[in-house]
């Protein structure tokens, strides 16, 4: 399969301060992942322009992008709240993000194979006009979104995070045509009960301390069969690592095997539908040698998926 590696330099420009643990080095240890393991030479690489403040105003109130770019600090940090912090170059960040995802849905769209947009600040906790969990922009929402009005029938979402994507399912719950998979960890933050959610959402709790053989029972048993009904156009995953066994984050015990088993799940699943459409947007993951390895090993999927 053709893999695109999409990057946008402004992702890497800020750092949070200690004890924050969103810091530019999660970039660089997946790229020197990718490397180490002979997988860089086999992308394609391309660098996104920025998202415009216009492109997002489907997901997130203008007014609201307004005030992320007012309140940025020159210099220091301002509390948006306990876990969200505005510092200098973020919103450029969260603007670049969002661009590399809306490149990866016209690329993916319009020339098939998957792409890993390879991005921070996360986003799938961000609201319609509030920021939360790290999340200024929805990253995930704005590319649902446009794939649907380039003409997509069905897009699936798919949240692997260890942190429900409770921004995501609020922002998409009222597109029949996009449906939100989420599997995230029990007690976490945000986490909801398992069961139905808004919008014909599926959440799927992995227990506390779960580990990949709780992920192999949960997405084989539920969360697989319910993707393959529903049967999407296009994938758009929302792939966080932070459910890593060396990530302090969560309190799951998996390993980069078990990203590396439900990437090529969700691929052969999505497969007769997608035709190998899908888009990797990174979310959290924040032990940088366990988040370079879990992203190598999805990447390694994707490539060995075609």
């Amino acid at each position: 399969m053709t893999v695109t590696l999409i990057t946008q330099p402004a992702c890497g420009g800020y750092d949070l301060p200690p004890p924050y643990p969103d810091r530019a080095g999660r970039l660089e240890a997946i790229a020197d992942q990718l490397i180490a393991t002979g997988l860089d030479p086999l992308l394609l690489h391309q660098e996104a322009p920025p998202a415009a403040a216009r492109d997002l105003q489907a997901v997130h109130d203008p007014d609201y992008l307004d005030d992320l770019a007012r309140r940025e600090p020159a210099a220091g940090s301002v509390a948006l709240d306990g876990d969200t912090l505005l510092v200098p170059g973020i919103v450029a960040a969260a603007l670049g993000a969002a661009g590399a995802a809306l490149a990866g849905v016209q690329g993916v769209l319009a020339g098939g194979g998957a792409a890993f947009a390879l991005t921070r600040p996360p986003g799938h906790h961000a609201r319609r006009a509030s920021a939360a969990g790290f999340c200024l922009v929805n990253h995930a929402a704005v590319a649902a979104h446009r794939a649907r009005q380039r003409g997509a029938q069905r897009v699936a979402v798919v949240d692997f995070d260890a942190h429900h994507g409770d921004g995501t399912e609020e922002l998409v719950a009222a597109d029949a045509g996009i449906r939100l998979f989420s599997l995230f960890e029990a007690e976490g933050f945000q986490a909801p009960r398992s069961g139905p959610g808004p919008g014909d959402s599926l959440r799927l709790a992995l227990p506390r301390g779960g580990d990949g053989g709780d992920l192999r029972r949960l997405a084989g048993g539920e969360l697989l069969p319910a993707l393959k009904g529903f049967a999407p156009d296009l994938l758009v995953v929302s792939a966080g690592f932070d459910g890593h066994r060396e990530d302090d984050l969560s309190g799951l015990r998996l390993h980069e095997r078990d990203y590396r088993w439900l990437t090529a799940g969700l691929e052969e699943t999505g497969a007769a539908t997608t035709g190998g459409r899908s888009l990797y947007l990174l979310e959290g993951g924040y032990a940088p040698p366990a988040l370079g390895r879990s992203a190598a090993a999805t990447v390694a999927a994707l490539v060995e998926g075609g």
